[in-house]
């Protein structure tokens, strides 16, 4: 990765070779906001002690006092679970180690599936209907609509093929040697000195959000894709690792936090 590129509340980190959140910064805040919500405290005591009941503007000053401590708390928790949260997962990255032999799997969603199914019933539903409806009163219109349904049933249909089809590839690496299977079998393999560079990145999701997962792709001497994959977060690391090890260029565009 670039030790250049810059974020906002990230700092990189050598040994990961990847930006991290800068936690030393979090847990300032997290004692800022502890500090902030003190002092609030203090003063709704000092109000509280000293309050008239018959001035709205007393009152509201003391509720305004009170909701600033409960919101600082919430803060500095918020931030500390996260601190907790990335933390650990430091932790797993760090004690990661790279074995000779190790497979990599493609990230199944399931969800994906699930949501392809949905549509497929409704627009089948849909254009049962609309088909019953063209037999009994041929207009131009619903021709149309009928050929559009055809067409985004069969179009949909072929992603969703593509996608079952992504899911039986697997990678098997095993020292020097990078072997594409499907279904479990063996269709190609490349050796590592004949990789030009790998690349790493989150995959466009669409109103422009990004994939939290990542996709990688492995390309040979003469820039031909051998394999693009979509893999777990640890997958992307234990991956990076490896080519590193090997002095293979990496395109990272990732970023794991």
């Amino acid at each position: 990765m670039d030790k250049n590129r810059k974020r906002w509340g990230y700092i990189f980190d050598e040994k990961l070779d990847m930006l991290i959140p800068n936690i030393p910064r979090q847990k300032k805040f997290v004692k800022i906001f502890l500090i902030l919500s003190l002092l609030f405290f203090i003063i709704a005591l000092m109000q509280l002690y000293f309050l008239d009941k018959t001035s709205p503007k007393q009152i509201i000053f003391l509720i305004y006092s009170g909701g600033s401590v409960f919101f600082l708390l919430f803060l500095a928790i918020v931030i500390k679970v996260n601190i907790s949260f990335i933390e650990r997962k430091l932790k797993q990255l760090e004690e990661m180690t790279l074995p000779y032999e190790f497979e990599i799997h493609p990230l199944k969603d399931n969800s994906y599936i699930f949501l392809c199914i949905v549509l497929f019933i409704m627009f089948i539903t849909i254009l049962y209907f609309k088909l019953n409806e063209l037999l009994k009163n041929f207009t131009s219109k619903d021709i149309f609509f009928v050929i559009f349904m055809i067409i985004t049933i069969a179009v949909n249909f072929s992603f969703f093929l593509e996608n079952l089809k992504k899911r039986k590839y697997s990678l098997i690496i095993s020292g020097r040697i990078i072997k594409l299977l499907y279904e479990n079998n063996e269709i190609e393999f490349i050796e590592i000195d004949n990789i030009r560079y790998a690349k790493f990145y989150a995959a466009n999701a669409g109103k422009g959000r990004k994939e939290r997962n990542p996709t990688f792709q492995i390309f040979d001497k003469e820039e031909k894709k051998f394999v693009e994959m979509s893999i777990k977060p640890t997958d992307y690391y234990l991956m990076k690792k490896y080519f590193t090890k090997y002095n293979v260029m990496i395109d990272d565009l990732y970023d794991y936090f």
